[in-house]
């Protein structure tokens, strides 16, 4: 039995699916409605109810985290006990997610969100050359960072901020250049940010990575107005040009060590390659990033490369 963790928006999820059905692997999938509940837990095994369906966890043999989480006490809202009750199901949510993690996977929950600073000191570790930047919220290292370095970028920390609108539409923070006057119009001190060196491109690369296997896409997202800083920033009246890639053999065995390091064998990253120096600069990281943008443009079928692994 495979564990599936997604939510019900997930297209992807839908279409390894279809690939399981046609494998014959039984699965089952919880996404954010799903009634599901913790049965019981001892140090040998545990009982979960899906939908009215009892399932032991020594029943599973494969688990893929895509998207997701459980609330195991969705039931118990007494507004006077509230506090106690989020601190217990914080314990009993952390020890149960170590536990779904002990199974073989493709993804683990507890790295399937990464810290882009962490990141960045994996990347220094490793050998994977990054972009320079700063995270401050004092104007005059801004500024200097900006004097330094001429052309720089500004992005998240953390996951993007988005959110669908009543007509159901889209709305994301995108990465954004920052120029003289964004710097001057900013207060002495401000929420702190992170700053970036912009990286002059000759295309950018989209990669999916699955258990020690890359598969790599080009993105010629340079000159397009909308695409040049952020490729997210989709011209849909004027597509990017894609096409499938291979990264050279040198860059892919450090970025697997640095991949194994955080101990993932499932991730979607943003390379650059620069049209100033000809090298790769690594830039994001997703565990649970799309793939079927690189999948069906370059054929990789990893819908069906997932359900095999699985």
């Amino acid at each position: 039995m495979i564990l599936i963790f997604s939510i019900n928006s997930d297209y992807s999820t839908s279409s390894v699916i279809s690939w399981l059905i046609r494998l014959k692997k039984p699965f089952i999938r919880i996404n954010e409605d799903t009634l599901f509940e913790l049965l019981w837990l001892t140090s040998s095994d545990f009982a979960i109810s899906v939908n009215g369906e009892t399932i032991l966890g020594s029943q599973i043999t494969k688990m893929w985290y895509r998207r997701g989480g459980l609330d195991l006490f969705a039931k118990f809202k007494n507004a006077l006990i509230k506090n106690y009750l989020r601190t217990e199901h914080n314990a009993l949510i952390e020890y149960f997610y170590h536990r779904l993690d002990k199974i073989p996977s493709v993804n683990k929950i507890k790295n399937s969100d990464i810290n882009k600073l962490y990141l960045m000191d994996l990347c220094q570790q490793y050998g994977v050359l990054a972009p320079k930047y700063i995270v401050t919220g004092c104007k005059n290292a801004a500024a200097n960072f900006f004097e330094q370095e001429k052309h720089i970028i500004s992005k998240p920390i953390s996951t993007p901020f988005s959110f669908q609108d009543d007509e159901d539409f889209s709305h994301m923070a995108y990465t954004s250049m920052v120029n003289r006057e964004d710097i001057d119009a900013l207060p002495e001190k401000f929420v702190p940010t992170f700053f970036q060196q912009a990286i002059a491109k000759a295309y950018e690369i989209r990669v999916f990575y699955l258990n020690g296997k890359f598969y790599a896409m080009a993105i010629f997202s340079q000159n397009n107005s909308n695409t040049n800083v952020d490729f997210r920033n989709y011209d849909r009246d004027k597509p990017n040009r894609v096409a499938p890639y291979t990264l050279e053999k040198t860059y892919e065995k450090k970025l697997k060590r640095m991949l194994d390091a955080y101990g993932l064998n499932c991730a979607s990253f943003d390379v650059i390659y620069a049209s100033d120096d000809a090298e790769y600069y690594f830039l994001d990281l997703n565990p649970v990033g799309q793939f079927g943008m690189v999948s069906t443009p370059c054929n990789y079928n990893l819908e069906r490369e997932i359900a095999l692994a699985l």
